[in-house]
């Protein structure tokens, strides 16, 4: 006789920009018996509204994201303070404590009340985080429920930020990667990881009058600089999350290998005690674009920080240096084999 697993206290799925995370938080939600909190960290939770609630959704932008049956912010609606935004959201999270991982008793409260709210209507909370990778550590000492750490090809990762910014016009994922690349180089430990990008000093917040510096080296780098900046960032964050995370998708394999897709499915299920969980329409896009010598360099200067003034960091993570490295190498082939 097979026992069905308890659900978990709580998921929180970590992941980055542009690398699938929507449509693989839009699956557990779409399980039964969740409250999937989109995005806990994102900056529009500090004024979120009724009104405004109900206008996020992915038919609003070039999204490529699936429909949803509901808004990306819906699950907040009971927890919004008469006059906006969500309860004990501080718009600090959503930044500037993106490389913290030490003691956080305000950011603790915030997510053990989104807990709590879930655990109130008999639901398991999953929180769908974009940014988050930076802090798995401090999410794993919070004892709150299973970390879940996703990432895929950075390539494709990067030109769907980069299409974004060129095709869309929207330059919002890449100067996150700046302003993360600018929190991360003011840590002690951190800082030789961004070595050699002459960022500007990290701001004193995210407000728009506080990132004049921030957006005039954004305004001023090449689109090659701003691969350098992804592709740090990128590393670090995967070091940190694939190191102390319970369980690791790679949404590329989710993506291409049937077998690879119900074995997961079939872990997770028993992980979470979500029976209903299934991830097989998984099609994530794999991204063309240009290919070129500039951008492999950029890759190899990468792969040199890994060995030099990076080397402390990723020796500190012995148990996903291999696999970053192994990725990095094939992105860097990948390029090679297209510009040739």
């Amino acid at each position: 006789m097979s026992l069905r697993p308890m659900p978990a206290r709580a998921v929180f799925l970590h992941s980055g920009f542009r690398s699938g995370s929507t449509w693989f938080w839009h699956r557990f939600r779409e399980a039964g018996g969740t409250q999937a909190y989109y995005e806990p960290f994102h900056e529009r939770l500090a004024s979120l509204s009724p009104e405004a609630l109900a206008q996020f959704g992915p038919q609003r932008w070039a999204s490529g994201h699936p429909d949803l049956a509901a808004p990306y912010f819906a699950e907040y609606r009971g927890l919004l303070r008469p006059e906006g935004g969500v309860r004990l959201y501080e718009t600090r999270f959503a930044a500037e404590a993106y490389y913290e991982t030490g003691t956080d008793e305000a950011q603790a409260r915030y997510i053990r009340s989104l807990v709590d709210h879930a655990r109130q209507a008999d639901k398991v909370p999953v929180f769908g985080f974009c940014r988050s990778l930076g802090r798995v550590p401090w999410f794993r000492a919070l004892g709150e429920g299973i970390n879940i750490a996703t990432w895929r090809d950075p390539w494709d990762q990067w030109v769907s930020c980069r299409d974004q910014a060129v095709v869309q016009q929207n330059w919002y994922f890449l100067f996150r990667y700046v302003l993360f690349a600018c929190f991360g180089a003011r840590h002690r430990r951190f800082a030789p990881f961004f070595a050699g990008l002459d960022l500007p000093p990290a701001p004193g917040g995210v407000a728009p009058v506080q990132l004049a510096a921030q957006l005039a080296y954004f305004d001023a780098a090449t689109i090659e600089t701003l691969f350098r900046i992804f592709l740090r960032v990128y590393m670090l964050d995967t070091l940190i999350a694939l190191q102390h995370a319970d369980y690791v998708v790679d949404l590329d394999a989710l993506s291409e290998d049937a077998e690879r897709r119900r074995g997961i499915a079939t872990e997770l299920r028993d992980l979470t005690g979500l029976a209903d969980l299934s991830f097989e329409d998984c099609a994530l896009p794999r991204h063309g674009g240009r290919h070129d010598a500039g951008y492999a360099a950029c890759v190899e200067e990468a792969l040199s920080v890994m060995s030099g003034a990076g080397a402390a960091i990723a020796g500190d993570h012995a148990r996903a240096l291999p696999l970053l490295a192994q990725r990095l190498a094939k992105c860097l082939e990948r390029l090679r084999l297209d510009a040739a």
